[in-house]
């Protein structure tokens, strides 16, 4: 896409295509009392915790309709939400996700347009099968975005 300034000469738009919002992740202290917290007080399903040992953190899903809710409590002192819990003992906001339908493409944008990709170049698989990258939250306004393929069987 083509843009027209003030001075008519044209400049690339370099933005990624999002299509959804996926998941919003809250790092928690406790897991068992953030499911309780989430069942009790707001009525909400919430899936069995699932172990993943290889990213160092145990999660669950808060159903939300068409987003969810992530709930990361870490697994070790080595653990990314340990260390973020350090700065935020009693948890909070990680990041959040967005889905796209072309991550490489994506990922490419992102590189192209002066953002940094956490991890280098290499797309990660998640624990669902799904491409995806982080970016890192300087380029963001503070915020840490994940950026996941959407599955065909997701549409």
């Amino acid at each position: 896409m083509e843009v027209v300034v003030a001075n008519n000469a044209p400049q690339k738009t370099t933005s990624i295509s999002v299509e959804s919002l996926d998941h919003i992740s809250i790092a928690v202290p406790d897991l068992a009392q953030a499911i309780d917290l989430y069942r009790e007080k707001f009525g909400c399903v919430v899936s069995n915790p699932m172990e993943l040992p290889e990213q160092g953190i145990r999660i669950a899903y808060v159903g939300l309709g068409n987003a969810k809710l992530e709930l990361m409590e870490p697994l070790g002192s080595s653990s990314p939400i340990s260390k973020f819990l350090e700065n935020h003992p009693a948890g909070g906001l990680h990041h959040f996700c967005l889905t796209t339908n072309d991550v490489s493409e994506a990922a490419a944008t992102a590189n192209n347009s002066g953002m940094r990709i956490l991890g280098g170049d290499t797309l990660t698989i998640g624990h669902h099968g799904k491409k995806l990258f982080f970016i890192h939250p300087k380029d963001t306004l503070g915020s840490l975005i994940e950026i996941e393929e959407t599955l065909a069987k997701d549409n």
